[in-house]
């Protein structure tokens, strides 16, 4: 059986995925909390809402339809929903460690389990079960899809790179130094030969510890970590420079993606491989302007959309298997295909929005429940009296 594989596109929505999840905090002492950033709440709503509309036009909308010149413009837009995830998860891990008491080899000990469950999830969601006789035999095609790179797998170890960097006892311009260089450094490994054709099957490692480095760096993958892991890093040094982007930093961070733009709009951004270093630009500066523009957002209006944000894992890992399918099970994409007028594909879009954000908080308030009594069956207080 042919496998229900979600197209290139699926893994648009990566990202961060997801920015929630790495940024949370392990469990510690109370600290007094913290002012809520609320561009970075709205970020992550837009980016949750782009993500399941992006994955779902593609899979929904009519030849004719995606023909249209008010979707040829949406479709060129849609390429910053996963730089922008990335970038926010880089913003909010950065900004969430910098308010910790974490110091030295505490700060990637704590992000640990973050990016185990990151990478989990991200492997689960390319479990090739269509052909797990292959898998057994080692066959190239089931380990190449299963050891794939999407946007989780980045952000988990995005992370836990920025964890150790963040570990080092150095000052802010030292951090910020060391974050645009990471970044630097992923786009020019992203620019290396075959880029930014995918290579050949001959060229491909025999399933093993190679193969999986393979993939990491590039390989067939929809989101490596070179280039992509450079948005993540040019998230966190944003942070360590701009803070919560409030106030005169925003300003500033308007006029450099502003700058950022017109050095680069003009150059053919729309056509060039992901890890150009014009289109690199091209999309941080955009970014960066949005992000700016967000933090007008009211307070209030932020806190309102902030669980839509922070249930970007969730949202990501459900809404997936749905639209494009998940091992031998097909999804909206294999059952209805790509036959829906605009208007009808956002309107599923909006729903399978819905249903993934009532499903993750149905699981969420259910294992909340199941700690609550497990707590109240190991109180000491319920133990029976002694010698009673």
């Amino acid at each position: 059986m042919s496998p229900p594989q979600p197209s290139s596109a699926a893994a648009v929505s990566s990202p961060g995925a997801i920015s929630h999840l790495a940024a949370v905090d392990p469990p510690g002492p109370a600290l007094a909390r913290a002012p809520r950033i609320a561009a970075l709440d709205a970020a992550r709503a837009l980016g949750v809402l782009a993500m399941v509309v992006g994955h779902t036009l593609d899979a929904l909308l009519a030849a004719d339809v995606r023909a249209s010149p008010a979707v040829a413009a949406y479709w060129k837009a849609r390429g910053l929903t996963a730089p922008l995830f990335l970038m926010v998860s880089g913003w909010a891990v950065t900004v969430a460690i910098g308010r910790g008491r974490a110091a030295g080899l505490a700060i990637p000990r704590g992000r640990l389990p973050r990016v185990l469950l990151l990478l989990a999830v991200g492997a689960a969601l390319r479990w090739p079960g269509w052909d797990v006789p292959g898998l057994l035999a080692r066959a190239p095609a089931p380990w190449t899809h299963l050891l794939a790179f999407d946007a989780l797998h980045t952000i988990a170890l995005s992370l836990l790179g920025a964890a150790c960097l963040l570990a080092l006892p150095w000052d802010r311009r030292e951090r910020v130094l060391a974050f645009v260089l990471v970044a630097v450094l992923a786009v020019s490994l992203g620019m290396r030969a075959p880029a930014p054709l995918a290579p050949a099957p001959s060229a491909m490692h025999a399933p093993g510890l190679g193969l999986a480095l393979q993939q990491a760096a590039g390989g067939t993958s929809p989101f490596p970590l070179f280039p992509w892991a450079a948005y993540f890093f040019a998230g966190g040094a944003l942070a360590l420079l701009a803070g919560g982007g409030g106030g005169r930093r925003a300003g500033a961070m308007a006029a450099v993606g502003a700058a950022l733009v017109v050095a680069t709009f003009w150059t053919g951004v729309g056509a060039m491989p992901p890890a150009d270093p014009r289109l690199v630009l091209f999309r941080v500066g955009v970014i960066l302007v949005l992000l700016a523009a967000l933090s007008l957002v009211p307070a209030a209006a932020a806190a309102r959309v902030a669980p839509l944000g922070r249930a970007s894992l969730g949202v990501y890992a459900l809404h997936l298997p749905v639209v494009y399918g998940w091992s031998t099970h097909a999804g909206l994409a294999g059952r209805i295909g790509p036959r829906l007028s605009f208007g009808h594909a956002v309107a599923v879009a909006l729903a399978v929005l819905a249903a993934s954000f009532a499903v993750h908080h149905g699981i969420v308030a259910a294992r909340r429940g199941a700690g609550a009594l497990l707590r109240r069956v190991r109180s000491p207080a319920l133990a029976p009296p002694a010698g009673g």
